[in-house]
């Protein structure tokens, strides 16, 4: 649904100028440690100013299974946005679904996304150039310009957002990578507080009924499959009704081993 008009060779040329401006520009904003939506915004501004024609910028990415404007330049990007995911049409919805540049002057606009267009009759908005955004499997989007009267996008546009998808997809790799590795250290944390729990409740029970360490991990293993209670939530609460035993050391085998065969019963459940 591309219309390849020529450029005038002026035009090209000052596009091609401003994106060898721009290549060093855009490294900085990546590497910044700004949030990722404020790299975004950035990298919005810099495409409006670099495309001729390009009159706002917006950022559509997938985020648990919905589409959101991670940034835009304009307010009347928020209402485009917002009429795109209401009726699941339009140049964003288009190049992040399809993964492929999307480019369409109103009236083929209206032919193809006529609801969208419908809803939007009142934003003055003549032209769309959207490219997708591929950064992981948790942010496909699309980097997405409007103009108003006067222009039509072309082929040097196209080539010239991809530079800026290019910066807009690193951001949102790296902060996927962040995301990944905050949850593999979230994960890795509570593996080994849940190990330390049942190591300990295992040292209570090698000490106080003279078992070997496996034998001792046999019981809380065999109290586990016989409650069905998870063998981590059975030598936390172990662990934790120890240190209110107060009794003679004489009886606190018998009390250790009572303990351990109710221990199911004062787990709190999930």
């Amino acid at each position: 649904m591309t219309t390849d008009s020529v450029p005038h060779p002026s035009s090209a040329s000052d596009i091609l100028t401003k994106l060898a401006e721009a290549l060093d520009d855009l490294d900085s904003v990546v590497r910044s440690f700004e949030s990722t939506d404020a790299k975004l915004a950035s990298i919005c501004t810099r495409v409006v100013t670099a495309v001729p024609g390009a009159d706002a910028a917006g950022v559509t990415v997938l985020r648990d299974g919905a589409a959101v404007t991670a940034a835009s330049t304009e307010a009347f990007v928020l209402a485009i946005d917002a009429a795109q995911y209401e009726h699941g049409e339009g140049p964003c919805i288009d190049a992040a679904v399809e993964r492929t540049m999307v480019r369409a002057d109103l009236a083929r606009a209206t032919t193809r996304w006529p609801a969208f267009v419908r809803a939007i009759d009142r934003v003055d908005v003549t032209s769309f150039l959207s490219a997708p955004i591929t950064a992981g499997d948790d942010y496909i989007g699309a980097l997405s310009l409007y103009g108003h009267h006067g222009h039509d996008f072309d082929t040097v546009d196209e080539e010239a957002l991809r530079v800026y998808v290019h910066a807009a997809q690193s951001v949102l790799s790296a902060d996927h990578r962040a995301d990944q590795a905050e949850r593999r250290t979230a994960g890795f944390a509570a593996a080994m507080e849940s190990r330390a729990a049942i190591e300990q409740a295992k040292g209570a029970l090698m000490v106080a009924l003279g078992v070997s360490a496996d034998k001792a991990f046999d019981l809380l293993l065999w109290r586990s499959q016989t409650t069905n209670v998870k063998v981590r939530d059975l030598a936390e609460q172990f662990v934790a009704d120890l240190a209110t035993l107060d009794t003679a050391p004489t009886t606190f085998a018998d009390d250790l081993g009572n303990m351990l065969m109710t221990v199911h019963q004062r787990v709190i459940g999930p």
